[in-house]
């Protein structure tokens, strides 16, 4: 076995360096004798490391990597890879989408391949290839998504390269397109779609068209089907580079489709194994030890406080500021539903294959198996989201009424988007509902998981606690979602409904997700915190590390938060702890905006123009550091544009003047935002 091998090598080695040591003792060669004690100082932290980085892929991420390296490709045909970068996986669903279409057009002539960037060997494969294209979602605060992060830095990393004359362009020869993903409500809207096309050109890559933005704030499937519109003309002027388009390109597309095996009498599998929780692939088994409410009996609304212990596994950490992945699971009720709208029981056992009769187009590794329809439901399928057209397509191909896939083809098709915003995107109307609405409509297990429910994505949130006071637990601040449908459907969210019905003992598949959302590394730092609502959450954490410094004596600077909610006596939540960190300096000053307490709306960025004097000599302080976390699409905006006024007025800038100097602040890492 690997691990005998790895002893046998460490005895071997061991047994040598002695004897080595032995021979030059009687020389008196006291050099030799410390090289030889250093060989095997380092042959033990070799041999120590080694088991760590081979058992660190798991067993989603090692199936992902072999069908990358096993797929056989014919080399006689032109090829186009598809590359995505996605966070929710509206990357992934359209890379999939596109390669379907581009099947469809051109045939067996052509070999499409979509891949998912982290599984792909840029270094060795991307200069050799003649067309790729990139479907890039940008996440957070302008970063690449979890799994474009190492692509992304090679990219940028080569293009420097390039750009300081160390190296000649890699990507000549090589065409490429690129489609962004992102919301226009963010400040970096877009930014790592537009890198890449940048970057590609850099290193000497061909674009083939034009860099398609998609905004999440509007309708993206229509930013998208207008790219591939301007896409495929390209490709239709360049018939070298994927020949010409198929005689029967009007043929139906392919639907992925699992082939089921229902099995009888097995044990079923959990959902996920219990893994590292260092990535999404491999989430840990944590243990929920505490849920309780943080608004008062007064408030409409709920907001939870949960604590979940990861002590059950000791090489799991976090640091202060990082995020935590959590997946959550459907309610007993929609599972109940979704079942009876399937017509299968509950208990129904089965695996999926991705391979053999009945097995076809782009299908993701499947989850573990044998699995309960029960368990499938409650952790795989997103079905309380609105479906999206190639999900109505697959609804269409298994309807047994003519008139209901006529109607669902039209719904998918371009002819049909009035009738899709009137009838889906307005509505709110969920997959689960479309499929009420359409009873003919029973997709198999295979093309319900293969091409009808996306998978159930994981929830991020900001951690709630420091990682010095609480090393083995992580803190959770969830704002719960209950929500009225225009349809009336009374939508309670999937992850945090979930977590407010959690009970001590209940476990939850979590991973850590790292962030570079931090504080300064010197203590003394000044920082200035804006975080009205949940946004606190992440301050709370800051404020308890400042706490266990005081404790110990050490010094730290000032630190201001401004915080917000709607009125004292409903929403204000940790005002306990808040006014304790005060009283010990861990907080300098607490400024607290109270919006509906009054008869005007008073907002966190109020209460910031009214401190401008004292914010702005904090803010010339050369090592000071501004945080801002929640709402993107207004808060983080209003504050944005607080801090330009704050400039003008208290730095007598113009407001270009004022623009550039928090362009510089955020450009030098002082202005962050987990948003």
């Amino acid at each position: 076995s690997p691990q005998q091998s790895d002893k046998d090598c460490l005895l071997s080695c061991t047994a040598v360096t002695i004897s080595v040591m032995e021979s030059t003792a009687i020389g008196s060669a006291p050099g030799l004798a410390v090289a030889s004690l250093l060989l095997l100082v380092i042959t033990l932290i070799i041999l120590y490391l080694k088991p760590k980085s081979s058992s660190s892929t798991s067993p989603l991420k090692a199936e992902l990597i072999r069908r990358q390296s096993t797929a056989p490709e014919d080399l006689s045909k032109p090829s186009v890879r598809i590359l995505y970068g996605t966070q929710t996986g509206t990357a992934e669903r359209f890379s999939k989408q596109l390669g379907n279409e581009l099947r469809r057009k051109f045939g067996d002539g052509a070999v499409v391949e979509v891949i998912d960037i982290e599984n792909y060997k840029a270094e060795t494969r991307l200069p050799k290839e003649r067309l790729v294209l990139f479907l890039m979602a940008t996440y957070g605060d302008g970063e690449p998504t979890d799994n474009a992060a190492d692509f992304y830095s090679w990219l940028t990393n080569e293009a420097e390269d390039v750009e300081n004359g160390v190296k000649d362009p890699p990507m000549e020869g090589v065409c490429y397109g690129v489609f962004g993903l992102g919301n226009k409500q963010y400040e970096h809207f877009n930014a790592v779609g537009k890198k890449v096309y940048k970057t590609m050109e850099t290193l000497g890559g061909r674009p083939l068209c034009r860099r398609g933005d998609g905004d999440d704030d509007d309708s993206i499937d229509d930013d998208f089907e207008k790219w591939c519109t301007d896409l495929f003309a390209a490709l239709g002027k360049e018939p070298e580079l994927l020949g010409a388009q198929a005689a029967d390109s009007e043929a139906t597309n392919t639907v992925a489709t699992y082939r089921v095996e229902i099995v009888e009498g097995a044990q079923p599998a959990r959902p996920f194994p219990n893994g590292t929780g260092h990535s999404a692939h491999d989430p840990f088994w944590a243990t929920i030890s505490d849920v309780r409410e943080l608004h008062t009996a007064a408030s409409e609304r709920s907001c939870v406080h949960v604590e979940i212990d990861i002590s059950g596994d000791r090489q799991l950490k976090y640091e202060t500021g990082d995020h935590i992945g959590l997946y959550a699971r459907n309610s007993d009720e929609v599972v109940a539903l979704m079942a009876q709208l399937l017509g299968l029981p509950l208990e129904t056992t089965f695996r999926l294959h991705t391979e053999g009769e009945g097995a076809s187009g782009d299908l993701d590794p499947p989850f573990p198996g044998p699995i309960q329809l029960t368990t499938a439901l409650a952790y795989f399928a997103d079905v309380l989201s609105c479906p999206h057209k190639d999900a109505l397509l697959a609804l269409a191909s298994c309807a047994t009424d003519e008139k209901q896939a006529a109607r669902l083809r039209l719904l998918a098709s371009t002819q049909g988007k009035a009738e899709y915003n009137e009838y889906i995107a307005k509505q709110h109307r969920s997959l689960m509902e479309v499929m009420q609405d359409f009873p003919s409509a029973r997709p198999s297990l295979g093309l319900l998981f293969g091409s009808v429910a996306p998978r159930l994505a994981p929830r991020y949130y900001s951690i709630s606690s420091g990682s010095s006071k609480h090393p083995h637990q992580v803190h959770v601040t969830c704002a719960v979602v209950h929500d009225v449908m225009p349809t009336g459907r009374v939508h309670d969210g999937v992850c945090s409904s979930y977590l407010q019905h959690c009970k001590p003992g209940d476990q939850v598949p979590v991973f850590i997700r790292r962030s570079t959302f931090k504080l300064p590394q010197c203590s003394q730092c000044p920082i200035v915190m804006i975080g009205p609502g949940t946004g606190l959450a992440p301050f709370r954490g800051f404020i308890q590390e400042r706490d266990c410094l005081t404790a110990s004596l050490e010094k730290v600077g000032p630190a201001v938060l401004f915080f917000g909610c709607r009125n004292r006596t409903h929403d204000y939540i940790y005002e306990t702890e808040m006014e304790a960190a005060v009283e010990t300096g861990a907080l300098s000053e607490l400024h607290v905006a109270f919006s509906r307490a009054g008869p005007t709306k008073d907002y966190v960025q109020h209460h910031m123009e009214m401190q401008g004097p004292n914010l702005w000599v904090m803010l010339q302080q050369p090592n000071c550091y501004v945080y801002v976390c929640g709402d993107a699409k207004n808060m983080a905006r209003d504050v944005h544009r607080t801090l330009i006024s704050i400039a003008q007025k208290q730095g007598s800038m113009t407001a270009a003047a004022a623009e550039a100097w928090l362009k510089q602040l955020g450009d030098s890492g002082r202005y962050l935002k987990d948003v």
